[in-house]
């Protein structure tokens, strides 16, 4: 069980003693800075419970406490190995579900409530699976096996935060049009004509490499076929000169 504390008032030196600020003797502590941001993790292991707090440099943005982690210690390990990776914004810690609602903890210590109809394929769900659920063990996907279905904290945030959806979109679309691009040139750099892909219309084919259209699995099998390769070797060629990451 993950619960909030409120620590607004908080400085530096009483957050890293909290027998002093919030009735905790520590045993240990540990400090992950994110150089990439400047933020900081604390983590202070006492007798019973961890506190983790993100530090900006000038005062602490979030506190939680976990009461359970000696029996469990999962959602700490995979919130340290978040922030190891800098990856803290992008993994999920926990999460936990009811009938109609999922509640969602990332590993940067930020929560979503997410109705279940704002997600297509959640709303789908019958009511008795709702709740279950694994994650992922580094905290990449939440899985549901009736049907299989896996969602990330990308589909969650875009599901409540509008900005984020639209942001997310033009990236997609960025990088769609950068891989049609790349699509394109290995195409001409092995000497086939966009009317030269069996299974694939050239039409299609015209749209993903000029108009940014999405490319999937299927058709990336079937331009890889069409260039004598498998596909490992294809994206390789494809996407070794594309930066942007989505």
């Amino acid at each position: 069980m993950i619960s909030s504390i409120e620590t607004n008032n908080l400085n530096l030196k009483e957050a890293l003693n909290p027998s002093d600020s919030l009735g905790f003797k520590p045993l240990k502590t540990e400090q992950i800075k994110n150089n990439k941001t400047s933020f900081e993790l604390i983590i202070i292991y006492t007798e019973n419970s961890v506190i983790l707090q993100v530090f900006d440099g000038e005062k602490f943005h979030k506190t939680f406490l976990s009461y359970e982690y000696k029996q469990d210690t999962t959602v700490v390990e995979r919130i340290k190995q978040a922030w190891e990776w800098e990856s803290e914004d992008e993994l999920i810690a926990t999460a936990k579900a009811s009938e109609n609602i999922l509640i969602v903890m990332g590993c940067d210590l930020n929560f979503w409530q997410v109705p279940f109809d704002a997600i297509p394929c959640l709303n789908k769900l019958p009511l008795s699976e709702k709740t279950n659920f694994e994650i992922d063990r580094d905290g990449s996907y939440l899985h549901w096996q009736w049907n299989d279905v896996h969602i990330d904290l990308e589909d969650i945030k875009a599901a409540v935060d509008p900005e984020f959806k639209n942001q997310l979109y033009l990236e997609k679309l960025k990088y769609n049009q950068s891989l049609g691009k790349a699509i394109s040139q290995v195409r001409k750099a092995h000497n086939l004509n966009q009317n030269e892909i069996e299974g694939l219309s050239d039409r299609h084919l015209r749209r993903i490499e000029n108009e940014g259209y999405q490319v999937t699995i299927d058709v990336l099998k079937k331009l890889a076929v069409a260039h004598n390769m498998n596909l490992e070797e294809y994206l390789a060629e494809v996407t070794r000169d594309i930066d942007i990451k989505v």
